[in-house]
């Protein structure tokens, strides 16, 4: 099939671009000893995490529940860690009926919630690896002494296994913080086998804290407007795009396409001339400086030449996260043929 042929909105990703990306990151997590763990979180397609595990990675990171039993089902089940606290009846019979199915990790913050995961294991008769996390801001244990006090209750309670700390990112100045942890855990003589960092934009200085045993990322593979501003991928690595056609041109400076909120998400990037939505990638001076639910508005006072009526552009999104979380499909793309046409198997696995 000829990309031409596709309807739009529809969403994009090249494969040159993504193997790119895949075969980057893992050589560099190979080189610097640090286990790659992708967070299906991005792209929540089971095509692009077989292609991750295929090259290297150690297991697959997936942010809620419902995406693990998507992966899992689908295969994807070497390793599989939920950085989330797990609250809820309905949850843990969940969380237990996927336990024996692969190694499976998940974190937990509070005593209310390890006592959960251990009776709700115990109640099964199977257990669940455990890790604390440590608070960056979101959730998370605040301190290394309150750290060690949570490691220690889920090393005690039936049905877990203290495997670790996760936090949430981790750039190089987190060194410390993860230092003054460490040693509260050996200081008590509990394990630790997993310290897992994270973040797409960290990953490029994980040597330097070297106390990691793996990094988490999600956004690597496709990219988006915040990899472009950091330098971490360029245009032509930014995988993910949504392809568009120019449906209105109701001024000179203006032009509409057929892809807003809904097919872009809302996530905002900010610069010093405004708000953009996106990265028109024909066009790089044009501003997707707004969106309703089904148009996206284009400022394009700065091109020459302008687009067009009928015209197909593609645009790299803000956030790529939830704009594959807007669409059914992914078209796999080298060059102008489409290669595959792959399903986004964990879409809306919020629960």
């Amino acid at each position: 099939m000829h990309i031409d042929d596709l309807d739009t909105p529809f969403l994009l990703v090249h494969l040159d671009a993504l193997e790119e990306n895949l075969d980057r990151a893992q050589a560099y997590c190979d080189e610097h000893h640090v286990g790659l763990r992708p967070h299906i979180k991005t792209h929540k397609c089971l095509a692009i995490s077989r292609m991750q595990m295929d090259r290297g990675a150690m297991g697959i990171v997936c942010q809620k529940l419902g995406e693990a039993e998507v992966m899992v089902d689908g295969g994807v089940d070497r390793d599989v860690l939920i950085p989330y606290n797990i609250v809820g009846r309905i949850k843990l019979e969940r969380l237990a009926a996927l336990a024996p199915r692969t190694r499976l990790t998940v974190a937990a913050d509070s005593e209310y919630t390890a006592r959960g995961l251990s009776e709700a294991m115990t109640a099964a008769g199977t257990r669940v690896g455990v890790i604390v996390e440590v608070d960056q801001g979101r959730t998370g244990v605040r301190t290394p002494a309150a750290i060690a006090d949570m490691a220690a209750l889920i090393d005690s309670l039936p049905g877990l296994e203290l495997r670790g700390i996760m936090i949430m990112p981790s750039p190089p100045s987190c060194r410390p913080l993860l230092q003054a942890v460490l040693s509260g855990l050996d200081a008590r003589g509990l394990p630790h086998p997993i310290v897992s960092g994270g973040a797409s934009p960290c990953m490029w200085t994980a040597h330097e804290v070297p106390e990691l045993t793996e990094h988490r990322a999600g956004e690597y593979p496709v990219g988006g407007m915040k990899h472009l501003q950091v330098g971490t991928h360029t245009v032509e690595q930014c995988a993910g795009r949504v392809l568009t056609t120019v449906v209105s041109r109701p001024g000179a400076d203006r032009a509409i396409l057929d892809a807003g909120s809904k097919s872009l998400s809302l996530a905002v990037h900010h610069d010093e001339r405004g708000g953009l939505l996106g990265h028109i990638v024909e066009y790089p001076e044009a501003r997707l400086s707004g969106a309703s639910e089904e148009h996206g508005h284009l400022d394009v006072s700065r091109c020459d030449p302008k687009p067009r009526i009928g015209e197909r552009v593609e645009i790299i999104p803000v956030h790529p996260c939830p704009t594959f979380n807007e669409h059914d499909e992914i078209a796999a793309v080298r060059g102008d043929r489409v290669e595959a046409v792959w399903p986004v198997e964990a879409r809306g696995c919020i629960r």
